[in-house]
């Protein structure tokens, strides 16, 4: 995606959260603390632990539970669970360190599943390609006979990793930088 167009769509949900805030803008401030909550409590994929027990070293019993005895608040509640506390609070510094290994090895599965599905060019300054062109940016009436792809382009270097500068063929800069998932290669 075109840096334009993600700033356009960034800005399409802000408003749109805007919009949302301004009509529940007496409820959210009630809502908010039960989301933090529900957030904080559910065990993230990536950790396998709630962000909860990472930072207490134990699961969080719901306010139901307290309010309504259950066998877990039972349990929590006797003398032998302190020293089971204890025990979980001396672990907790591995079972963070254990959380920031699978997430590592979270990040490296899909670094390795991107890197297998995309089909990254490489190019040199001054090669020619042409650049992919988006829904958005063609124009209308024209239908599904629009070229899907436009240019030539000169390479003119290297923007940030995978993002690529372009220019015209009469050397015009173009504005915002493009990725290389969104670049083929021109052969004259």
């Amino acid at each position: 995606m075109e840096n334009g167009q993600a700033e356009l769509t960034n800005k399409i949900i802000i408003n749109n959260l805007k919009k949302r805030l301004e009509k529940s803008k007496e409820n959210w401030p009630k809502e908010l603390p039960g989301v933090l909550w529900a957030y904080r409590t559910t065990a993230k994929t990536a950790m396998g632990e709630t962000l909860f027990s990472l930072v207490y070293g134990s699961e969080a019993l719901i306010p139901v539970e307290i309010g309504e005895p259950s066998t877990r608040f039972a349990l929590a509640m006797e003398e032998s669970n302190d020293e089971g506390l204890r025990t979980n609070l001396d672990l907790l510094e591995q079972r963070r360190e254990a959380s920031l290994i699978r997430i590592a090895r979270q990040k490296q599965i899909i670094e390795r599943y991107y890197n297998r599905k995309a089909h990254l060019g490489y190019f040199k300054i001054g090669d020619f390609v042409l650049k992919k062109v988006f829904q958005s940016m063609k124009t209308t009436g024209v239908g599904k006979l629009n070229p899907n792809w436009e240019g030539p382009y000169k390479f003119r270097g290297i923007a940030g990793k995978g993002a690529y500068e372009l220019e015209t063929m009469d050397d015009k800069i173009l504005p915002s930088s493009w990725n290389t998932v969104h670049l083929k290669k021109y052969y004259f």
